[in-house]
């Protein structure tokens, strides 16, 4: 009898949670159109009103995207089919009125044709869905599950997502927190899905498109690079089982972190020559990493989100530029890169920052704060007053690294602080950390005071001298670029037949002239602008003055442009050949493979 009492109270308290989930339905009636149908079924007992929102921006793309854009036809009803009244209070708020109801029905439509790793995207051969240009959440209420029923096109067989089949069934998932529904997208169409294992748990790889890869190379690199990442944290791997979704594209590169899987796209054609290959590993190198720096430890004001607003942070360098750092180093640990393919990467990375005139007038700490406003907006003249946080947060980590493994004699580098971020942030508290925290993290670990070092190259402007901090690892920055070459500083777009300035680089001809962005140029000297166009300033040196002949807003006008030296760097790295006893042991450090 007892057995039987405790079986009907399991009973009634499933159904209690289950009356209390959120399940939504979606569908494709004519994919064709690229519009998602979504049925949304809320518990609204004893609420007088509830609001739903859509967010307006989606984790790990600091910027506002307004997805509520997209969405039309917002209805509401009951369980009998009967209107609920509804107000839209905002840009992307709905307050129903649910005075008696048990439960409300929502729908609406989304116009989902925007192909990126941060949008949605469907078209008569699939259906790709980020959760937060989607999914509408309810304000201030918590609850057990989000059901996701998918009814899909007819002529689809096969849906890719982290999220768990509820009860078996292929085409209903479950995700237990709102956070968990908006950080797995959905890949639904008829791709191809392999299965491997590595790091210990099972993974898959959807691919969607045709391309040029070799299937059984990735394969075959992809787990040798997730080895190496779940060795060097050393601890329990966060995720049971792994989805990598892969879009094969015709010209996009991007990808985007989640909980238990990743968005990647890449032009289809990129994975030959071996230079395309290695950074499309690099790419899933990178995703993969974030599985740690910033899906298990981030800064507080990431944790929890706030869906409906700009999350304020400084520490975004840390969260891309560390990253940044080890997605190319973990492929050559791995043994996919040779090391002197990795030097040449690294040194690619560092002649980007060094040639970038923004580094003078914007910290990465900045950089990190005003993503939400510049870094994602870039416009003609971002080049001249903006870094990457991504890229130079890679190279003073870089720079760190190396005065970590020097002072500590090779016995502390950023993977002992990698580890202590874990650690202390996901296994033991599971709380955000601060400005304070991270410096404090560092410096607990490196045994020394690094406060200076912060407040000048992350949190400050001052230049770094790369060279010396390349020397403390035995490695030379060789500069191979010819001083003598003239630099213009224009990037011209050739648009049938017409030259457009794209950019004018600050510091140099085109910039000290007056040249602007968007103008024609139509002659240079008395010169009909043409693909052979350098070959008439032939002789032409620094001081020079020539006459370019431009078209501006319909306009013809002459600028006289005096002609400037190209000042930018080319490093090579190179291993000194005698590096002393101290430089070899952090050069071997740095570069030792698994």
């Amino acid at each position: 009898m007892k057995k039987l009492l405790f079986a009907l109270a399991f009973t009634l308290i499933l159904a209690s949670l289950q009356a209390m989930s959120i399940r939504y339905t979606l569908s494709f009636p004519n994919p064709q159109d690229h519009y998602v149908q979504v049925e949304m079924t809320i518990p609204v007992k004893d609420s007088a009103s509830v609001d739903l929102y859509m967010p307006v921006w989606t984790p790990g793309s600091y910027m506002v995207r307004e997805f509520s854009r997209h969405l039309d036809q917002f209805a509401a009803r009951d369980q009998k089919g009967n209107a609920i009244p509804f107000e839209k209070i905002n840009k992307n708020t709905w307050t129903l009125t649910t005075e008696g109801l048990d439960s409300a029905v929502v729908s609406y439509r989304v116009y989902a044709f925007e192909l990126t790793v941060r949008t949605s995207h469907v078209d008569a051969d699939h259906a790709m869905l980020n959760g937060a240009s989607i999914f509408l959440g309810m304000k201030g209420m918590v609850y057990k599950d989000h059901l996701v029923e998918i009814i899909p096109d007819p002529s689809w067989k096969v849906i890719s997502t982290s999220l768990k089949p509820h009860n078996g069934q292929k085409w209903i998932r479950n995700a237990e927190t709102y956070d968990l529904l908006i950080d797995s997208p959905f890949e639904i169409g008829n791709h191809e899905v392999i299965d491997f294992k590595a790091g210990g748990i099972p993974h898959q790889l959807a691919l969607v498109g045709p391309s040029n890869v070799n299937k059984e190379v990735l394969i075959a690199d992809l787990i040798k690079v997730i080895d190496a990442e779940v060795a060097m944290f050393g601890a329990e791997h966060p995720c049971d089982e792994y989805l990598f979704i892969l879009h094969n594209t015709d010209n996009i590169y991007g990808g985007l972190e989640h909980a238990y899987s990743s968005l990647n796209m890449l032009p289809r054609w990129d994975y030959a020559p071996r230079s395309k290959y290695l950074k499309a590993i690099s790419l899933l190198s990178h995703e993969y990493f974030h599985l740690w720096n910033i899906k298990r430890f981030r800064p507080y004001p990431l944790r929890p989100f706030d869906y409906s607003a700009e999350n304020y942070t400084r520490q975004l360098w840390l969260a891309e530029g560390v990253t940044s750092y080890y997605d190319d180093l973990f492929v050559f640990r791995a043994g996919v890169s040779t090391r002197e393919e990795y030097l040449g990467i690294v040194a690619d990375n560092l002649n980007k920052v060094l040639n970038n005139p923004g580094d003078a007038f914007q910290s990465l700490g900045e950089s990190s704060f005003d993503t939400w406003i510049k870094f994602y907006r870039q416009h003609e003249n971002s080049w001249n007053n903006q870094v990457h946080y991504y890229t130079k947060g890679g190279m003073v980590m870089t720079a760190l690294n190396f005065l970590i493994m020097n002072e500590t004699k090779g016995e502390k580098s950023l993977d002992d602080i990698m580890r202590k971020f874990l650690h202390r942030y996901y296994g033991s508290l599971g709380k955000g950390f601060n400005e304070a925290k991270v410096l404090s993290i560092f410096e607990e670990v490196a045994g020394f005071e690094l406060k200076d070092f912060f407040d000048k190259y992350i949190y400050g402007k001052e230049s770094i001298d790369y060279a010396a901090y390349f020397d403390l690892a035995g490695l030379e920055l060789v500069d191979t670029q010819d001083k003598s070459k003239l630099h213009y500083g224009w990037a011209l777009a050739n648009k049938e037949g017409r030259w457009i300035v794209n950019r004018v680089d600050l510091g140099y001809a085109a910039y000290q002239s007056g040249i602007n962005a968007n103008d024609e140029i139509l002659a240079i000297n008395g010169y009909r602008m043409g693909a052979n166009w350098e070959n008439f300033m032939f002789g032409k040196k620094a001081g020079d003055e020539v006459d370019v002949l431009i078209s501006r807003g319909g306009l013809i006008r002459t600028i006289t442009m005096k002609l400037t030296v190209d000042q930018r760097v080319a490093y090579k790295i190179v291993p000194l050949e005698r590096p002393s006893a101290d430089q070899l042991l952090i050069r071997e450090k740095w570069l030792k493979t698994l």
